[in-house]
């Protein structure tokens, strides 16, 4: 196989936790450029994950327009999001970009339809559906054991854990707030697991309740002066075959969730299941009829999986083998639209219907 130069744009948490790590885990991949407009940061982790051959540069311009860069891996701060991924795509480069993957759907479909066009790979990161849980739920509904699906309830509802580093309280700086940060996992979740993603109807509501009390929060305390985001967001989603979504997202909150990361349920006529604690991410509980009686009993799911290296992992091999990647930008794009609608629901406090 070729080995594939990448370009990481972004050197955050993000960059250096998920994608960087994770990529090296492939002998089919280089990574050649480091780029972050704090240099000193990227120089950092070019140290410290052992890059000692990669370029660091603060223009992505640079990274994007090099000819010797196959892949692009899109780590920055959200507005930047559609403008560096669409310089890449029209220089021929297959790109990664974390989620959301634009702020407007007007911009994703773009995005999506000049990957189409030029024949490149496009994904967004929406991993959370690569938990061992979701994944036995994901089974589960293919094999048909709830039968008709008829509801679906994705939580992540974090006691305090809200990224005070950064620009996430800042609508300049990040564009929104916990819709753009927990929202794209707690929507995707949910059209993921059931394979629809044909939205009828969105009604939402947002709230910045707690952004005066910082008290105890996990990531450190965060400036209340600077905090113009929702930190909580809540919707009804209404699928064009009936089945109703309910998402609930939030940063800080006075309710304790057995999960740091997104949990779900789901509803049918035959079955249902959830994602029970400890241990979220490997346990699946079942209620449904056993002999005449409503019964329920909880499967530990033992085979390890690590999300983001699955992720990453798939992802390189879709460019490899010129396949589809497992996070089509399609459904992104979907996501997307669904934040935009759920914005537009809180602010008017209408239901947003979709064509």
């Amino acid at each position: 196989m070729k080995t594939l130069n990448i370009g990481v744009i972004g050197i955050g948490v993000i960059a250096t936790t998920k994608h960087i790590p994770n990529l090296l885990k492939r002998e089919d991949v280089k990574i050649t450029m480091l780029c972050d407009l704090d240099t000193a940061k990227a120089e950092k982790a070019k140290e410290e994950l052992g890059l000692s051959d990669a370029v660091v540069c603060a223009d992505y311009k640079e990274v994007c327009t090099n000819p010797d860069i196959d892949v692009v891996h899109v780590c920055t701060a959200n507005p930047s999001h559609y403008e560096i991924t669409m310089l890449a795509l029209n220089n021929g480069k297959h790109v990664y970009c974390e989620k959301p993957m634009a702020l407007t759907y007007k911009e994703a479909r773009e995005m999506v339809d000049t990957a189409k066009a030029k024949g490149l790979k496009l994904t967004s990161g929406t991993q959370w559906r690569y938990n061992p849980a979701p994944m036995r739920m994901k089974e589960m509904v293919r094999n048909g054991e709830f039968g008709d699906i008829y509801y679906v309830k994705s939580s992540q509802l974090r006691p305090r854990r809200l990224p005070a580093y950064g620009v996430y309280t800042s609508k300049a700086g990040n564009g929104g707030g916990v819709l753009l940060d927990g929202g794209p996992h707690s929507i995707d979740l949910p059209m993921w697991l059931t394979d629809n993603y044909d939205v009828a109807s969105v009604y939402g509501v947002t709230f910045d309740k707690m952004k005066n009390f910082p008290e105890g929060n996990d990531l450190g305390p965060w400036d209340p002066e600077n905090f113009d985001v929702e930190d909580t967001a809540f919707a009804m989603i209404t699928m064009k075959n009936g089945m109703v979504i309910y998402m609930e997202t939030a940063w800080a909150t006075n309710l304790q969730q057995s999960a740091i990361g997104v949990v779900a349920e789901i509803g049918g006529n035959k079955a249902g299941a959830d994602m029970v604690g400890p241990g979220f991410e490997n346990h699946v509980r079942t209620t449904k009829i056993v002999d005449g009686k409503l019964t329920t009993s909880t499967e530990k799911i033992e085979e390890p999986m690590n999300m983001n290296e699955y992720d990453i992992l798939h992802w390189i091999e879709a460019i490899q083998t010129n396949g589809d990647p497992l996070i089509l930008p399609e459904q992104q794009a979907t996501v997307v639209r669904v934040i935009e609608a759920i914005y537009e629901s809180a602010a008017t406090g209408k239901v947003v219907n979709f064509d």
